[in-house]
């Protein structure tokens, strides 16, 4: 299995399987794009210009993960409506790119269809929920980033345009008219059977300063550390036949994601719907935070027309230490940038992780595990299987290989 790309992911990839030693290993043949190379010698203001090109799905993670470790660089501490902003922008970003991945790259796979689009004739109503999801998102970026593709408005320190209340206000309608669609997504979700399958995982998520890990066997015992230490805790190593790197926490392979952030900080009412040593149960689970984060964006502009909106852009401060890390819950998982400045504002040195690299090692782990628990079926099936697999990682190459 080893002649064509794995369908329905962003970017280029396959599996190249031993069938007889159940050993798999994940091809990534996307160049590599040296994104942090080309920071070098640019300007702090540019990082955050830069890095949303990474990827078109989402590019307000990586604009919010470069802006935050500049300011970190910088020690900007910003104002109340700007974080606010911020937050509700990356709700955007969550429901944009979980709804993408759902409903026309994953779901397929259990409704009987060949593409998303089939959608329309298969399950008309799944279809409109996935047009009102997208809608409403591009929506939420839009009006806070001035367009619902790589922001303009983002500022060091703010924004450079806020959005007005009646602005805001337009926005927390047209929430309301799509909460049901949200709601009916999880049902969806829910009511599907996904393949079973047990891999003894380490599930992370960010929570403030800290990167949190659980076992996907038991997510009541935790282990945390800081995120200033991801460099050492977060180890990449190269494979020669992928261009990504391969990352592992604290030395073992790790799920990052939507499973992983509801096995740490979700409210756990659905826990009794999710199998987190179960990796296809990322697809539920992203059906779950698309209803969350639609949620918290109702919450967040019901705060924001409460109160007064601050449009200062905060300087930076003048005994700035010039190195600034940035961490962000992008949708696949945990996201880091690092920048280092000279005194002058000009970049000496980047560094990325994002979480498709985290997922990759764990990825090939599930793999052979689907393998070596499913001795009994066909080839052919085993290979439906495995691409199911992957797609339910939702991995994302392009940021893979940045």
């Amino acid at each position: 299995m080893n002649k064509n790309f794995i369908a329905k992911i962003e970017g280029h990839g396959n599996l190249t399987v031993d069938w007889d030693k159940d050993k798999v290993k994940l091809n990534i043949f996307e160049g590599e794009r040296l994104f942090e190379g080309i920071l070098v010698g640019r300007t702090a203001e540019e990082m955050h210009w830069i890095t949303p090109r990474i990827c078109g799905v989402c590019p307000v993670a990586h604009g919010m993960a470069s802006l935050r470790a500049v300011e970190d660089a910088l020690d900007i501490k910003v104002n109340e409506t700007t974080r606010q902003l911020r937050d509700l922008m990356l709700c955007g970003q969550m429901i944009q790119s979980h709804a993408l991945h759902l409903f026309f790259l994953s779901l397929p796979d259990y409704l009987g269809i060949d593409r998303g689009t089939e959608l329309a004739q298969k399950n008309p109503a799944a279809f409109k929920q996935a047009l009102a999801l997208k809608e409403v998102s591009d929506e939420i970026v839009q009006v806070v980033g001035g367009r619902n593709v790589h922001p303009t408005t983002t500022a060091i320190g703010g924004f450079h345009k806020i959005p007005t209340k009646a602005q805001l206000k337009k926005l927390l309608k047209k929430l309301a008219e799509t909460a049901t669609a949200a709601q009916d997504t999880v049902k969806l979700c829910l009511s599907l059977d996904y393949p079973e399958l047990k891999v003894d995982l380490k599930l992370a998520a960010l929570v403030n300063d800290k990167i949190i890990a659980v076992s996907s066997n038991n997510i009541s015992g935790r282990m945390e550390s800081l995120v200033k230490n991801y460099k050492k805790d977060i180890e990449e190593d190269i494979r020669d036949y992928s261009t990504a790197k391969f990352g592992k926490y604290k030395g073992e392979e790790t799920l990052v994601g939507a499973l992983a952030r509801l096995a740490i900080y979700g409210d756990h009412s659905y826990d009794d719907k999710l199998d987190f040593a179960n990796p296809f149960y990322n697809n539920p689970a992203q059906a779950i935070e698309i209803k969350i984060y639609h949620h918290n964006a109702q919450a967040i502009v019901e705060k924001l027309l409460a109160g007064d909106l601050d449009s200062r852009i905060i300087p930076p401060s003048k005994d700035a230490s010039l190195i600034g890390i940035g961490a962000v819950e992008a949708p696949r998982g945990g996201l880091y940038h690092e920048v280092q400045l000279d005194k002058d504002n000009i970049i000496t040195e980047a560094n990325i992780i994002t979480p498709t690299v985290q997922n990759l090692t764990s990825i090939e782990t599930s793999a052979r595990a689907l393998l070596e628990q499913n001795k009994g079926r066909s080839r052919k099936e085993l290979e439906r299987l495995l691409n199911m697999l992957v797609r339910a990682y939702d991995p994302c190459i392009t940021c893979s290989v940045h």
